[in-house]
């Protein structure tokens, strides 16, 4: 029985400190600085490189050529230490990496909507404090029902990445999806505003 009870209360620890910060989840998922052009490593046959649970360990074809191949799963992230609730419980964020075969050149995070969310969350409403330096690209946040925040962003030892932060709100809840983009593949990202 306290063997029982021993092992209930350490999984519930665990579980609770398990949650990734959304930086430490975007750092691991921005390549390395290396001086070369590379590609991300889809970490197939390696499940604990990214904190991610994976739908399959294999990358899989995507009829949209935009995509081509990819890996798609789920993360448990919190936000500069705040757990973002529905119904009271952490959202789920949905993760997915794009490219060619040989690595991704892309990667999107999207959100459930939740009333803990605002519109118009920026990089800094992300980030907080830790390390990094971004410009500011281009941005469309004139409407809080939706719009976007693209900039060029620079985390220590890892190479210049592009981050489009968009948000999209209805009936006092939002969504929010972080789309990452190297060099490359940056041409992809869709800079129009909503209507």
């Amino acid at each position: 029985m306290l063997i029982t009870a021993f092992f209930s209360v350490a999984f519930s620890i665990s579980a609770q400190t398990s949650k990734t910060e959304f930086y430490e989840l975007i750092k691991k998922l921005i390549y390395d600085s290396t001086g070369y052009e590379n590609v991300g490593d889809w970490a197939v046959g390696k499940p604990n490189k990214f904190p991610v649970s994976w739908k399959a360990d294999k990358i899989e074809m995507s009829p949209d050529t935009s995509i081509n191949f990819y890996r798609s799963g789920t993360a448990d992230l919190k936000v500069k230490e705040k757990s973002f609730l529905v119904a009271g419980k952490p959202i789920t964020w949905y993760v997915m990496l794009k490219g060619p075969r040989m690595g991704y050149a892309s990667f999107s995070i999207l959100s459930q909507a939740s009333k803990d969310i605002q519109p118009k969350f920026t990089l800094d409403s992300l980030f907080g404090k830790k390390p990094f330096t971004a410009k500011l690209i281009k941005s469309c946040d004139d409407k809080t029902v939706a719009g976007y925040y693209y900039y060029e962003l620079k985390i220590p030892e890892k190479d210049t990445a592009f981050l489009k932060i968009s948000w999209v709100s209805a009936n006092g809840s939002t969504a929010l999806r972080v789309d990452g983009y190297d060099n490359w593949s940056k041409y992809a990202v869709k800079l129009d505003c909503p209507r």
